[in-house]
């Protein structure tokens, strides 16, 4: 029972963390960061089987892990108010040509980010683009002037 409950609650954490994090950074690792999240799951997984270091215990906290996706996965199919915590929420980082200085220092996103994946998807200018939208996965979509 204490392999779930600690399960259970690195789990919530982590949750929280990820969000904190931010959408560029889960979209665009580096390789440092990378390996950071390896780190930090070998230190979860040491904290959540604790003492027991058998390999119950870490069927256990993998299981539980397992259900609390699956379960967040469903309240946010279910229930409308859940989606934006559990999914995120698309974010407006371009009107009109224009960055939104105040979103973009939110989110960590710089000019530069934006016009790399504006070239991307074959917009020359970031005045092109009527709306931008930072996805909560951390991919952006972008809209032309010319409805394209």
């Amino acid at each position: 029972m204490t392999t779930i409950l600690g399960a259970a609650a690195v789990f919530l954490v982590l949750m929280v963390v990820l969000r904190v994090m931010g959408k560029r950074e889960l979209s665009q690792m580096t390789a440092f960061e990378l390996v950071m999240l390896f780190v930090i799951g070998d230190i979860v997984a040491e904290a959540v089987i604790s003492e027991d270091t058998s390999l119950v215990g870490a069927l256990v906290a993998t299981a539980t892990f397992a259900v609390l996706t699956v379960l967040l996965s469903w309240l946010s199919y279910r229930w409308a108010p859940a989606r934006p915590v559990v999914d995120g929420v698309p974010c407006i980082v371009l009107i009109d040509g224009a960055p939104d200085e105040r979103v973009m220092r939110r989110e960590r996103v710089t000019v530069d980010d934006l016009a790399e994946a504006a070239r991307a998807q074959g917009i020359k200018d970031l005045a092109e683009i009527r709306l931008g939208l930072l996805e909560p996965n951390g991919s952006f979509s972008f809209f032309e002037r010319s409805g394209r």
